[in-house]
C-alpha cells in the first residue's frame, strides 16, 4: 500500500535527522580547507527565539576552500505569527510571499542535509544557534559541531589589519574591507554566499599569519576576547 505522501515525507525528514546525528565531521585538527563546511543564513522575524521566527534560509556547501554553488540550497518558512512591518522592511518579505510556504517542520529536513557531514558557518553565531537549536529541538534533534562565527573571523582579521578591536562588524562591512561584493543585503541565500564568500577570505588571510584548523578557526571568539583582554578591555 502507499503512504500518504505526508506520512512519506515526516519518514523523509526522520531518515534525514538519522543521517546528520550519524555524519562524521571533520575533527578539531583537520586544516581548514580539508574540512567540510556550509555556510548559512535565517531571515527572521525578530531576534528573540522565545518569540520569532525563520521565515526563510539559504545553505551554501564549502568544500576545499571553494564555494559550491551548484549545491546551495534556500526557502521561504510560513510562520505561525502574523510578521511585523518592522521585520518586513529589513527583508521585504511579505505574508503574501509566505501563504503558500511550507511551516517549519516541512523545512527542517532540507536545513539538516545542506548542513549533515559539514561544520557551519554563519555570520553572528549567537542568533543563527538560538534559532537553529529550537527548530531542531522540536524535530527531537540537537545541533552538533562547532560553529565557526564570520565576524568573529572578521575582527581578528581586522585587529591584525588596523590594530584596533572593533565591537561589531556587520557582514557587509567585512566583505567591503575584504574587496568582496555583499549580496543581496537581507535576502537569505545572497547573505549565505556573501557569507561564504567571507568565510574563505578571511580563512585564507588568517592562514597566511599561522595555520588554521577547524578548532582554531571556532575558537574565534575566544582568540578576540584574548586580545581585548590583552588591550585591557
Amino acid at each position: 500500500m502507499r503512504l500518504p505522501s505526508a506520512l512519506s515525507e515526516r519518514r523523509a525528514a526522520r531518515d534525514q535527522a538519522d543521517a546528520y546525528v550519524s555524519a562524521v565531521l571533520a575533527h578539531a585538527r583537520t586544516a581548514w580547507r580539508e574540512a567540510d563546511w556550509c555556510a548559512l543564513d535565517l531571515e527572521l522575524t525578530g531576534l528573540d527565539p522565545s518569540e520569532d521566527e525563520i521565515i526563510s534560509f539559504g545553505a551554501i556547501p564549502i568544500q576545499a576552500g571553494r564555494v559550491r554553488l551548484r549545491g546551495a540550497v534556500s526557502g521561504l518558512v510560513r510562520p505561525a505569527r502574523e510578521i511585523s512591518e518592522a521585520s518586513i522592511r529589513v527583508h521585504g518579505i511579505r505574508a503574501a510571499d509566505l501563504a503558500r510556504a511550507p511551516s517549519l517542520p516541512d523545512i527542517v529536513g532540507p536545513i539538516l542535509q545542506a548542513m549533515t557531514g559539514r561544520i557551519l558557518v554563519v555570520h553572528t553565531a549567537a542568533v543563527e544557534r538560538a534559532f537553529l537549536r529550537r527548530a531542531l529541538r522540536e524535530e527531537r534533534v540537537r545541533l552538533r559541531g562547532p560553529i565557526v562565527d564570520t565576524e568573529m573571523l572578521g575582527r581578528l582579521w581586522l585587529h591584525g589589519r588596523d590594530g584596533g578591536l572593533r565591537r561589531r562588524v556587520a557582514l557587509g562591512e567585512i566583505a567591503t574591507a575584504l574587496g568582496l561584493p555583499a549580496d543581496r543585503p537581507h535576502d537569505a541565500l545572497g547573505d549565505a554566499l556573501t557569507t561564504a564568500q567571507v568565510f574563505v577570505a578571511l580563512a585564507t588571510h588568517l592562514d597566511a599569519v599561522r595555520p588554521e584548523t577547524v578548532g582554531s578557526l571556532a575558537r574565534a571568539g575566544r582568540r578576540v576576547d584574548a586580545v581585548r583582554m590583552f588591550q585591557g578591555g
